[in-house]
This record gives structure tokens, sequence and C-alpha cells, in this order.
């Protein structure tokens, strides 16, 4: 295997890449080049505003690359993964009609064709096939846009690559669709080991079919490239033999890559001068500049990415990505490259970076990391003497950090700098994600802890603390103690997150001071500690769309109080057909002890759910009609335990259950049912379970075991 130098940093450079094409082209995706030139001329930077839409959204093409590769991990097998599993990835992770992909209808989307597919007991790689959806369909531009996290986990090694790319490419997709995957997957796979942009174009290629339409689209724009030396050029030339009129479908997949080779071609050492190519280019904006991203980012690498425009400042490296399972759900470009660096490391053997970080959330090693953290505008911050960066430090055990310059503090009054935990509604809901899917990294009960330093230079008095915020609009605001910036010192601000706190929209630092206060502080690592111990409210609050805040949910109805007889307040979850389940908690949740009151109207089964890792990986106690069992789902469901039991409709009882280590314990009313081992689920979130009925639950709450 080929020495990959900078490994995880180049990893970022990819990712980073792939996030601002997307957040470039999303605003007018799908757009003629001709409309785009007509409105900008040029796309030659962010043009949200212009369009009255968030920069920062949750979209298919981030959310799909950042889940999809997540089986190699899941399943432990890696490079081995078997092909059914892939499929069984997509169920684990997608709410129908809600999270991660474009719900355009069966024959329309073809992932939600797939999705179907899998649902129906279609394994992969049948459920994307020709064979099963035909070709129009299977040759759509999906396998494309999802692919780039197989490169990144595989560098240099391009031949696993394409292997890899192959297998998660025909979940939903096959022919000239799985073809253009493998190209792509190769070409990032190689740039990080090979920075010109011919011989990448040449290994990609390489890879497929010779007679294959893709081959003949690289050759044709390569050479039209040489002859043209103009884009527009080569764009005529596309449009007329690869361009939407000569296919099928809504979206396929032929035009759109062809952009990206002449993208690449003309633009083949330039990050900028490649995105303002394909962007302004047009068709499907979005997902062309972000594999072109990709490849761009290794080739230039991190510290050129924003030499010919500030890319990465203006969203601080956010990330909304909605999905059954919320670890991530609001998250940032480092903590994901992060977590490919590490399934890229167990593939390819590739040494880690040193403990420094280990347990540490936020951490700013990485030129331009900003981890989400911005700076709260208000009127008085028109001042230059209030900035947030990335710089380099003069700690020896960390180079780098987040930098805060502050002065006029007195005009200012609050200087908060703030990293969101939930999303704030608009990027949540803009584009393919319906529903606001995420819970927050931080529960009551748990503790911040922030270190840092002050510059020598600092003058006056000031002090900085942690801050929360509520996502309930009458909330107060949620302070840490201050502690005072000393010129020259290191500083450790804490904060314990406080009941009142539920639903956590966002932490931050808030910076105060004298009159004379100016100067430079660090932060330099941010941990969260302890465990969740908090009592949830019966009513859960709502937010846009009147869907909970703080929960992943996938029921068909939430209602508080539908039948006169009710005399206490409680939320009634209802589900027509399947299972649905309302989750909240995170992978980092390991052992707790989780208990509600239950009260069951009419279903299938009611129950709570434990060690929550998606709809395909829970445990859950169930209550049947005239039994309650303890039943593991992963990937295909196993009844471990199973107790006679009767209940009556519409009575409380109570459930408990503890997780500790490979133990579970469960309590009905007080009385001990089942302790069992379980050793395949060991952390993960809790919460409600219901199959074809409506249930109730209230007095829900989490504490450490």
């Amino acid at each position: 295997m080929a020495e990959i130098p900078d490994y995880d940093k180049q990893v970022y450079a990819g990712l980073l890449g792939k996030v601002i094409g997307v957040y470039l082209g999303r605003p007018f995706e799908q757009w003629h080049k001709d409309r785009i030139e007509a409105k900008w001329g040029e796309i030659q930077g962010y043009v949200h505003e212009d369009m009255g839409v968030p920069l920062v959204v949750a979209d298919d093409d981030i959310s799909g690359t950042l889940t999809f590769i997540r089986i190699l991990e899941d399943a432990g097998l890696y490079e081995a993964t078997p092909d059914h599993l892939y499929g069984e990835n997509w169920l684990n992770y997608i709410m129908e009609n809600r999270t991660i992909l474009w719900w355009g209808g069966k024959g329309m989307s073809t992932e939600h064709t797939a999705y179907l597919n899998l649902k129906n007991g279609i394994q992969a790689p049948d459920s994307g096939s020709i064979a099963q959806n035909g070709q129009p369909v299977a040759e759509q531009i999906g396998a494309q846009i999802f692919i780039d996290g197989f490169g990144l986990v595989t560098p240099g090694n391009t031949d696993l690559a394409v292997n890899l790319a192959k297998k998660a490419g025909s979940v939903s997709h096959d022919g000239e669709s799985v073809h253009a995957a493998c190209v792509v997957a190769a070409m990032v796979s190689v740039a990080f080991i090979e920075k010109d942009m011919d011989l990448i174009l040449d290994k990609g290629v390489s890879f497929i079919p010779e007679d294959s339409i893709i081959s003949q689209v690289h050759r044709d724009v390569r050479r039209w490239a040489i002859e043209d030396s103009n884009w527009r050029l080569t764009y005529n030339r596309i449009e007329t033999k690869y361009g939407y009129a000569c296919f099928g479908g809504t979206c396929h997949v032929i035009p759109n890559h062809a952009l990206m080779v002449m993208a690449w071609c003309y633009a083949p050492d330039n990050f900028y001068e490649a995105q303002k190519i394909i962007n302004t280019a047009g068709y499907d904006t979005d997902c062309n500049a972000a594999n072109v991203g990709t490849v761009m980012g290794l080739v230039v690498g991190l510290e050129r990415i924003n030499e010919h425009y500030e890319f990465q400042a203006p969203f601080a490296d956010r990330l909304i990505l909605p999905t059954a399972e919320g670890t991530y759900s609001v998250s940032d470009v480092l903590t994901q490259a992060q977590q490919l660096a590490r399934i890229g490391r167990r593939i390819m053997g590739i040494k880690g970076q040193d403990d420094s970080y280990k347990g540490v959330v936020h951490h700013f090693s990485m030129p331009g990391a900003m981890h989400g953290y911005q700076l709260e505008k208000n009127d008085s911050h028109s001042s230059e003497k209030i900035r947030v960066s990335n710089k380099e430090t003069r700690m020896p055990d960390a180079s780098r950090g987040m930098s805060i310059t502050y002065g006029d503090l007195y005009k200012a009054g609050v200087t908060r700098i703030s990293t969101p935990l939930l999303p704030s509604g608009s990027g949540a809901v803009y584009g393919q994600a319906k529903q606001m899917q995420a819970v927050p990294r931080l529960y009551p009960g748990m503790e911040v802890i922030a270190q840092g330093y002050a510059e020598d230079h600092n003058t006056g008095q000031g002090t900085v603390r942690l801050f929360l915020r509520s996502y309930l609009e009458d909330s107060p605001l949620l302070t840490g103690s201050p502690v005072p910036i000393q010129p020259g010192l290191p500083f450790t601000v804490r904060m314990q997150v406080p009941q009142e706190a539920w639903p956590i929209k966002d932490l931050g630092f808030q910076i105060e001071g004298d009159l004379d206060a100016e100067g430079d502080l660090f932060i330099l690592t941010v941990k969260y500690g302890g465990h969740p111990q908090c009592t949830f409210p019966d009513i859960p609050y709502l937010g846009p769309g009147d869907e909970p805040l703080g929960w992943i949910f996938d029921v068909d109805r939430l209602m508080v109080r539908p039948f006169p007889a009710d005399k206490i307040s409680m939320m009634r979850l209802g589900k027509d057909q399947g299972a649905g389940v309302m989750v909240t908690g995170t992978r980092a949740w390991t052992d707790y002890i989780w208990e509600t009151t239950i009260n069951i109207h009419l279903a299938k089964r009611v129950g709570l759910i434990v060690r929550y890792q998606g709809l395909r990986r829970f445990m859950g106690i169930l209550k049947t009609t005239d039994t309650i069992q303890l039943v593991r789902q992963y990937y295909g469901e196993s009844v471990i335990r199973e107790l006679p039991m009767t209940w009556k409709a519409d009575e409380d009882h109570h459930i408990r259950v503890s997780c500790s280590g490979e133990q579970i314990t469960v309590w009905c009313d007080g009385d001990k049912l089942f302790e069992e081992e379980e050793s395949q689920l060991l952390c993960g979130g809790a919460g409600y379970f219901i199959e074809e009925g409506l249930s109730g639950f209230r007095k829900t709450s989490v504490e450490p075991r």
C-alpha cells in the first residue's frame, strides 16, 4: 500500500470540498446554463441570499454520502460487508417520506423506487437493478452523488474503492449510473496520492468498460477541451450529444457526468475555477459541484481551497444530517471527516492521530475548522475588533485553536459565539428533508468543559463563560460561572446542563468586559462529560411543522388528550400500518435507566426502545395482546424472552429498563421480569415503539446506571 501523507487532513479537505459544492449549487439546482448566466453571469460565490434561502441546508447529497458509508463500521466487516447489508443500511437510517432521499415517487425518483423495493423484501443489488426498475430509472444520477465517502475511506486503493462503490451504488442504480459512481470513487481514492488531473482521470475511467457511454463521455470531453480551449464551446458540444434531451428520466447521470469531466479538464488545479465552471454550467448543480469539489479538495489541499474566495467561513463547517438515528443529526465537516478517517484507517491499516483529542467533542486542529461556531450578530458587532477564526496557537500540545479577538465590549455589551445543537428550522425543512429529524448531543445532567488560554497582550477586565440556549422562545439564556480572562494564562470553563435547558438549541461562549477590555483568547477543546439525567415533559415541545423538538419521529400522529375521558394529559402516538418509533439520545448513551408509564388504547405491539442505533438496530421491550417480549432488532427481529401478560385497554403500567454493559434488566409495575445479556448492541438512545394502533406515554425519564 502506498504511503498516505496527512490522511486525516486530506479527508477533511475532500469532504469540505464536497459540502462547499452542495451549498454553492443548491439554490439553483436543475437550472439551465442560459438561465444562470442571465441572472448572475457566472457563479462566482454563494447566491443563497439572492434566492432568499438558507446557506446551510439538509441535502441528500450530503446526508446520503455520510450515512450510507456507515454500513462498513456498523457491520464491523468493512471491506467484506455483504451486498445485502448495504440495502439493510438504507432501511436502518431512512425514514420513509422524511429523511435523506428525494421522495419523488416510484418511477420518478430512483432512490424512492429502490427504497420501496427494499421495504417490500427485494434485497440489494436487485433493488436497484435494470431488470427490476428498467433502464431509464436505474441510470439516473444518484449512485454517483452518494459515492465520495467510499473513495475517502480507501486512499490509494482504487481497486477496493471501485469494489465498494459497486456494492453501494447497486442498492439503487445500475448500468451507466454505477459506472459513473465507480469512476468518481476511483478518482477520489487516487487523488490522495496523485495530484495530476490527467492521471486521475485516466485512473478513474480505467475501471469501467471501454464501450460504456461513460467511457465515451470521457474520451469526447477531454478531446473537446483540448480542441476548444473554451469551456462554453465544449458545453455546447455536450448539450448536443449528451444533454438531457438525449436521455430519459428526470436527472440522467450521463449529462451531469459530462459536465463534471469538463470542469476537471478546464480547471485541473484551481478549486475556485472548477466550482465556477460546474455551477455556471447548470443541470444538477449541487450534485455535480459536490463530486467535483471532493476531487478538487484533495488535489489542491486544505490550504488552497479558500485561496481565491472565502468558501468556508460563511458556514463555519455546519451540517444538518437528518436520519433515523440522531447522533450526528447536527454536525460539522471536521467531525464527519474524523468518522470517515476512522473507517479508512481501519480498512487501510493507517496509523491514526495520537490520543490528544480522545474524548474531545470539538477541537480546532485543522486549518479553518470551526465546528459550527460563529459570532452571533447584533448591531454592536460592526466593530472589526470582534472576530472569530481558526488560528495557530503558541501551545505545544494544541497547534491550532478557535481564536476570539475582542474589543469595544462596552459597545457590544455581551459578545456571544455559538454553535447549533438543534437546527433552527429553515435549513432543515428546505429541500428534501420535510421534518426536523434531530436530537442534541447534550442533555440535562451532562456537563460541558472547555479549555483555552488568553494571550499575553490582553488588557482590561474581561470574563468568559459558557452558555446554553433552549429552543423555547420564552426560556431565559442559561449561563455558567464567569472565569476571568488573565493575560498569558490558561483557563477552564464549565457548565452543568440544567433541566430547564431542554430542548437545547445552541451552545456557546459569552465574553464580557469593561471599557478597556481588549485582546485575544483561544478555545482549544470542548468536552462533554457526565450522563443524561432528566425527566421529559409529558407533552413534547413542538417546532416548525409540529414535529417534536429533540426527538426522531416516525409515527403517523402525535396527539394530546384525544379522548374526553382522559383525566391526565399524556402523549399519544399513532401508527396506522407497520411499526413506528419516537426516540432521543445518541450512541454516546451506554449505561442508563429508561422508564415511562404506558397506556395502550389499541395496538398490535407497544413498548420501549433502548440501545437504539436505527430502525433495524435496537432492543425493544414490547407488549403484545397477551405477552411481553424482550426483542433484539438487528437487521431482522429475534425474540429473546417472552412472558404471558395481559393488560386492560386504557390502563396505566410502568416499565423500567436498565442497561449496564451487556446486561439488560426489565421491570413492570415494580416487578422484575427479565435479566438478559446482550453483546451486539451496547450503546444508543431510547424511546417509544408503536405498531399498528394508538398508545399513550407519560412520566418518561432517563438517569445514569
